[in-house]
C-alpha cells in the first residue's frame, strides 16, 4: 500500500469511528429512564426556544413538548393565574391540541375550562378564584403530563431534534 492508500484507509477510519460515535449517542438518548429524558429534552428544548419564551425555532412536535411541559411547570408552582401572568397567555392557542396530542384527554378538558375563565377577562380576583378549581382538578389528574410528554417524545423521536 503507498502513503496515499494508507492516509485514505487511516481518514476513513476516523471519519467511520467519529459517525458511529455520534450514532451512539443518539441512541443512547433515548435509553435513558424517563426522569432523565423528561429533563434532557426539555433542557435541549429550554436552550433552542429561549427558556420557553419563543417557541418559533420549535417544530410542532417539539412545541407539542414544551407547551405541556411549561403548564406542568407553572401550573404545579402556582396554578394556572401563574401559567397565565408568566407566559402572558402565549402558547393558548396550542394548549389544548397540545394536550390532546400527548394523550392528556382530563388535562385537555381541564384547560379548555380554564382558558375559557381567562378569556372572560373579568376582575382578576374573580379569576384567580375560579381558577382554583381548575388547578385542584389539574393536581387530582391522573394524566401524568411528563410520563406522557416522554412517550410522545418517543413515538414522535425522529422529529425531536435534540
Amino acid at each position: 500500500m503507498g502513503k496515499v492508500t494508507i492516509v485514505i484507509f487511516v481518514t476513513a477510519i476516523i471519519i467511520l469511528a467519529l459517525c458511529s460515535c455520534s450514532v451512539l449517542s443518539k441512541k443512547s438518548i433515548w435509553e435513558k429512564d424517563d426522569l432523565s429524558l423528561f429533563e434532557y429534552i426539555f433542557d435541549k428544548l429550554s436552550d433552542k426556544s429561549d427558556f420557553g419564551s419563543d417557541l418559533s425555532s420549535l417544530n410542532e412536535k417539539e412545541k407539542v413538548f414544551m407547551s405541556m411541559a411549561l403548564l406542568e411547570q407553572e401550573v404545579n408552582n402556582g396554578g394556572f393565574d401563574q401559567y397565565f401572568l408568566n407566559l402572558g397567555g402565549k402558547y393558548n392557542d396550542i394548549l389544548v391540541s397540545s394536550a390532546e396530542a400527548i394523550k392528556a384527554y382530563d388535562i385537555a378538558e381541564i384547560c379548555k375550562k380554564a382558558l375559557a375563565v381567562y378569556a372572560e377577562g373579568s376582575e382578576q380576583d374573580e379569576i384567580i378564584e375560579e381558577l382554583n378549581e381548575y388547578d385542584n382538578a389539574f393536581y387530582e389528574s391522573k394524566d401524568a403530563i411528563s410520563n406522557l410528554c416522554v412517550q410522545y417524545a418517543k413515538e414522535n423521536k425522529k422529529y425531536f431534534e435534540l
